[in-house]
């Protein structure tokens, strides 16, 4: 309850309305007439301040039961429901959704506000924006989470879903909630289905048998951008190798185009360069070494031996030849060896090994293969050996030994006793002390014809030459591999593919779509995947022939099931396919995806070798799924990221209860920058707290004061030295607000609310004097300027002191920053 009022030239009006959300000014009105002398007005005026000032605080700001309420109106009035108009431009904010496997976390919380900010903020301009949620529930971390739980995963999920939505909804979160699905959902993860298939048709998905990277905490193969230094994504567990039959997405093919979306992509500078790293192009030379016959040798297809190389300069000081212990000609150049089993069995021990364990040790002991190549330009006869440090997924897999002039075949040529044989003169003419390895420029030396050339110049000399020679060719690699993609765990989309004792490997067809995976009946409490054993899944019949056959029991990984959501957004209930292409047109490529390492890095890549494969093979006519990207970093609590074994884990259901969700959501923004970590601090959650409460308490008083004035407009000729010091404060202040919305930098904007909101402080205390009518009416701009500009922020209280103020229209329901003079006045 409140009360209003009207100031007029002669008297005051004052109205008691029993609901503030009712028609104002019902019940009594008395109308006072007095002297009019200075001294009696100025009394007045002192007594109308204090008065209604005591009255407006007598309605108290209370966070929890304002947050609920406009929660609760935003609902009924479906006011975040998303529209399009052709003529208004578009925004699609896409944020990485969370794994339902517990409550909300910081981390959550930090990123999904940045996405509701922004949106709120675009709404509030003018566009037409999406911004909706979905539950990433196929994968590991549900299947984990739900173990250790003792329920099934489906249980687990429609507890954990039920607990999340509200969660999130806590949080003033302006969804679409109209567009709220789950992968775990047959009617989505089809689809994810459908695009394997449609995969596997243009032979871009493949199964081959391979060293895999193997996490033995979780139990399955992992991909290779999902091991970090030895670590597996998911656990941390360390990470070794496991020869394995898995399901492969062709990365290699569209590598190029990877690299040159790149460019099309405002990605953070820490992002593109990770995901160059992974992709790793390299342009150099494919030299072939002619492998040497030997006598009484049995004939094989196998004449040579290609390795790649960008120092061609150097190849005269080639020592030996190297094949990574992964390289499939190994057995070929064993054949009729008397120790070929024992020989094949070390190498396969030294594959278990994982790579990076081997990068470091380039001195372990290598393995002879009884075989030589001949080096194309000197002739000399080469040892071929087995040689750890070297990664069979880098070039060819095969590599030049010049242990003058790399150090880790130096290393290597120590143990082995080979020989080092310098082909660069230092520049400053010293020659190399033996054993020595230099790796800077200089003159070629012992380089046949090239004596002399410095190696700048003699990489094209020498490359030219091997290329008329025949020896080699010019070309392009990647350290990219190829996609892992199928996991030997149970929740998640099931492969759709049948194994038949006749037909073999058989494609699920379209029209039995979904492959659903069973949720009764698994057994949870076993050592593997669950699958393997569950007959009713297992056993099916070939849809080639009918006879009886069983099915692929690993699933997809889970990064494989989200890879394509933002297309299923632009209309979740679409039925005639994977998505809808008139809603996909308006919409993709999405306009902002907010995320953190994972997601930005991860996450994004196997989104771009998707959506490159659907555009290559006609489903698509979009190449990249983002314009641009905001990369934000952790929660950290003391210093440290918060973590249940260290015990610093910040809830963020008792911080809304504390605080109120308005203050943690300006905490959040304020307190770093979004591509930064930050220390949660209690007092710096009060501290936002304090300031939310000083905007309701002066808001309240510049509401008491103006609260029934009508706009009007400003007596420029009479403004005070004040009042334009104010106005244009105010408008600086404004401009720099709407610029740091515009680039994301939201700390700057938490910054400057504050700034501004303590000159409009300083401006209105002058109401105990009385402001003049100019004075009244930049109090009112201010206010309802303010409240717009912190709106994206604060959207509850903001909306509470709206409605006070007299505006029949929620801030959510039109664009207000669009539709203000003076905020519009604001741009250059």
């Amino acid at each position: 309850m409140i009360f209003k009022e009207k100031f007029s030239t002669d008297g005051l009006s004052f109205g008691l309305a029993e609901d503030w959300d009712s028609t104002y000014f019902v019940g009594l009105e008395r109308k006072f007439r007095f002297d009019t002398s200075n001294s009696v007005r100025l009394l007045y005026c002192k007594f109308k301040w204090f008065f209604m000032r005591f009255i407006m605080k007598t309605d108290s700001y209370s966070p929890l039961e304002t947050a609920l309420k406009w929660q609760e109106r935003w609902k009924e009035n479906d006011v975040f429901k998303t529209e399009f108009s052709p003529e208004r431009p578009s925004f699609y904010g896409y944020e990485y959704p969370p794994f339902p496997s517990g409550s909300l976390h910081m981390g959550h919380v930090r990123n999904y506000i940045i996405g509701d900010t922004l949106a709120r903020y675009k709404r509030l301009c003018g566009y037409n924006v999406l911004y909706c949620q979905a539950y990433d529930s196929l994968g590991l971390p549900v299947e984990d989470a739900a173990v250790a739980s003792g329920k099934s995963p489906a249980e687990w999920l429609d507890e954990c879903i039920s607990i999340m939505t509200e969660e999130l909804l806590k949080l003033g979160l302006s969804y679409d909630r109209s567009r709220f699905f789950s992968y775990h959902e047959p009617d989505y993860y089809k689809w994810t289905q459908w695009i394997f298939l449609k995969l596997y048709e243009a032979g871009a998905v493949y199964q081959a048998e391979n060293w895999s990277d193997w996490c033995g905490h979780c139990q399955t193969a992992l991909a290779y951008e999902q091991v970090n230094a030895g670590k597996c994504w998911r656990c941390g567990g360390t990470v070794s190798k496991k020869l394995l039959k898995e399901w492969y997405i062709d990365v290699q093919s569209i590598a190029a185009d990877l690299v040159a979306g790149l460019d099309k992509h405002d990605f953070p500078e820490k992002a593109k360069a990770l995901q160059k790293s992974w992709i790793g192009p390299s342009n150099g030379l494919f030299v072939s070494f002619a492998l040497e016959q030997q006598d009484g040798e049995a004939e094989t297809s196998l004449s040579a031996i290609e390795i790649f190389t960008n120092r061609a300069a150097v190849i005269y000081g080639t020592t030996y030849i190297g094949l990574a212990p992964e390289h499939p000609l190994i057995a070929t150049l064993l054949e009729g060896h008397s120790d070929k089993d024992a020989i094949l069995s070390e190498v396969r021990q030294m594959c278990t090994v994982p790579r990076v364990e081997r990068m470091k040790t380039p001195e372990a002991r290598g393995i002879f293969l009884n075989h030589h190549c001949l080096h194309p330009l000197s002739g000399d006869r080469l040892p071929v050996y087995v040689v750890p440090y070297i990664q069979g997924d880098i070039g060819t897999g095969a590599a030049i030994g010049c242990p003058a002039h790399d150090k880790n075949a130096f290393r290597f040529a120590d143990t082995m006793g080979l020989e080092v044989k310098p082909v660069i003169l230092p520049e400053g003419g010293l020659p190399l002390a033996p054993g020595q390895c230099y790796t800077g420029k200089g003159i070629l030396q012992d380089s046949g014809p090239f004596d002399g050339q410095d190696t700048v110049s003699a990489e094209k000399t020498v490359t030219d030459h091997l290329i008329a020679s025949g020896a080699a060719r010019q070309g392009e690699t990647y350290r990219v591999r190829d996609w892992c993609i199928s996991r030997q765990r149970y929740w998640s989309a099931p492969i759709p593919i049948v194994y038949c004792d006749t037909c073999g490997t058989v494609p699920v067809p379209e029209d039995q779509l979904p492959v659903l995976l069973p949720t009764e009946g698994v057994n949870m409490d076993t050592t593997g995947n669950p699958l393997t054993m569950h007959e009713p899944f297992v056993k099916t019949h070939c849809p080639s022939c009918g006879a009886e056959a069983r099915r692929e029991t690993s699933t997809l990984d889970t990064f494989v099931n989200s890879s394509w959501s933002y297309l299923r957004y632009c209309n979740p209930d679409y039925k005639d396919g994977m998505y809808d292409p008139e809603a996909v047109d308006r919409w993709v490529p999405c306009d902002l995806d907010i995320g953190g390492t994972e997601n930005i890095t991860v996450a994004n890549f196997y989104f771009r070798v998707i959506l490159t494969w659907l555009n290559r093979l006609g489903f698509v006519s979009k190449t990249e799924p983002f314009k641009s990207s905001i990369f934000h970093g952790m929660v950290l609590k003391d210093g440290l990221k918060m973590s249940k074994s260290l015990g610093n884990i910040v809830r963020p259901s008792e911080l809304i209860g504390r605080h109120g969700v308005d203050a943690v959501r300006f905490q959040s923004m304020w307190a770093a920058r979004p591509s930064s970590d930050y220390n949660w601090s209690d007092e710096k959650a009060s501290m936002s707290q304090r300031f939310l409460a000083n905007v309701w308490s002066t808001g309240s008083d510049i509401i008491a004061l103006i609260q029934t004035d009508n706009p009007v407009e400003l007596d420029r000729g009479s403004l005070t030295k004040a009042e334009k010091k104010f106005e244009q404060n105010f408008l600086f202040g404004a401009r720099k607000i709407k610029r740091a919305y515009d680039t994301y930098e939201l700390q700057a904007v938490c910054n400057n609310l504050q700034l501004i909101w303590e000159k409009t402080q300083k401006f209105i205390g002058q109401g105990e004097r009385q402001l003049s009518t100019n004075g009244r009416e930049l109090a009112r701009r201010a206010l309802h300027d303010f409240l717009i500009m912190l709106n994206p922020i604060a959207p509850h209280l903001t909306e509470e002191l709206w409605r006070r103020f007299g505006h029949r229209e929620m801030l959510a329901e039109r664009p207000h920053w669009q539709e203000s003079t003076t905020l519009q006045e604001q741009n250059p």
